[in-house]
């Protein structure tokens, strides 16, 4: 009876992990790109895809700009995006440590046997260069997203690309 109970009790764990908010991140190479502008000022979108990546990032990111006023203008813009979609992975790490050192630096549980433990770490990321061009500068970043999550690559590619275009629209300052 208590075999299946802490059964049931860590399947139901990994099945809320599975089910639960996705934790993401997103990291850039500089200090970061700080645009002031105005409503109705224009936008170009120039994206690159050589990772030959399917994705809705270039739709995500209209969209997000045409909320915060600006407009989209592929001729004459006042601010000329290009995007380069530089790579879309999965990674796996892991180690493996003496259980005196892991409960020194961690803690008792997620035992494998009584001499090692394990750490492993799985998570996608998407990697995205940037360039904007405006009358007064250019300013380049790389963004790097991550994301712990793991069951459905779709889902991992959509929370990532939503990270980078709320990253990209932050870079603007609305006057």
């Amino acid at each position: 009876m208590l075999k299946n109970n802490f059964f049931l009790l860590v399947f139901a764990l990994f099945l809320s992990a599975c089910t639960g908010p996705m934790q993401t991140f997103i990291q850039t190479s500089n200090d970061g790109i700080f645009l002031h502008a105005n409503k109705n000022q224009s936008f170009s979108l120039h994206i690159n895809n050589p990772s030959k990546l399917n994705t809705n990032l270039e739709a995500k990111l209209t969209q997000k700009l045409q909320n915060l006023g600006l407009v989209l203008n592929n001729k004459q813009s006042d601010y000329k995006i290009y995007l380069n979609i530089v790579d879309f992975k999965k990674f796996s790490y892991a180690q493996r440590l003496l259980a005196s050192n892991a409960r020194f630096f961690y803690n008792d549980f997620d035992k494998i046997d009584d001499v090692f433990e394990m750490e492993v770490e799985n998570y996608y990321l998407l990697q995205v260069n940037l360039q904007i061009i405006s009358k007064n500068s250019t300013q380049s970043t790389s963004l790097l997203a991550r994301t712990a999550y793991l069951s459905n690559i779709d889902r991992a590619k959509e929370s990532l690309e939503e990270k980078i275009t709320n990253q990209i629209a932050s870079f603007f300052y609305m006057q």
